[in-house]
């Protein structure tokens, strides 16, 4: 089990299925791209819990994956909604891994504005996930 390897399944996810914009990676140096439009990933793991007794204990970890997106201000919201579709599909109702990440199970995703600062605007997507890994 592999909390490297759980943000690697999650960044790979998203890589290999949106080629539209850059990608900010976390804590990864990135300029933003002169049209002002890109999108950033992050992975909050969340409580972890020990589902059974055994000699090789099952753990689940709870969390949440979030894509921010991020469009110039006052040019609407049907584009940034439609990136917040395209992206919500790659995350929705999906199972997928990496290395020793174990089995990552997506759930609903769920959108939100942050509204318009420094002159963009930023929706975020959140998709609820566990993460099963034995022991």
């Amino acid at each position: 089990m592999s909390f490297a390897d759980e943000r690697q399944a999650v960044e790979k996810r998203l890589s290999d299925n949106w080629t539209t914009t850059p990608i900010a990676f976390e804590n990864v140096p990135f300029s933003e791209p002169a049209d002002g439009r890109y999108v950033s990933v992050h992975v909050l793991t969340g409580q972890g819990t020990q589902q059974d007794i055994s000699t090789s204990p099952r753990h689940r970890y709870q969390g949440a994956i979030q894509v921010r997106v991020v469009v110039p201000a006052n040019e609407g919201t049907e584009l940034a909604k439609s990136y917040a579709d395209t992206i919500s599909a790659l995350f929705r109702s999906v199972s997928f891994s990496a290395g020793s990440s174990g089995t990552i199970l997506c759930r609903t995703p769920s959108i939100q504005s942050l509204g318009i600062q420094d002159g963009q605007l930023t929706l975020v997507i959140t998709s609820p996930y566990q993460r099963d890994v034995i022991f």
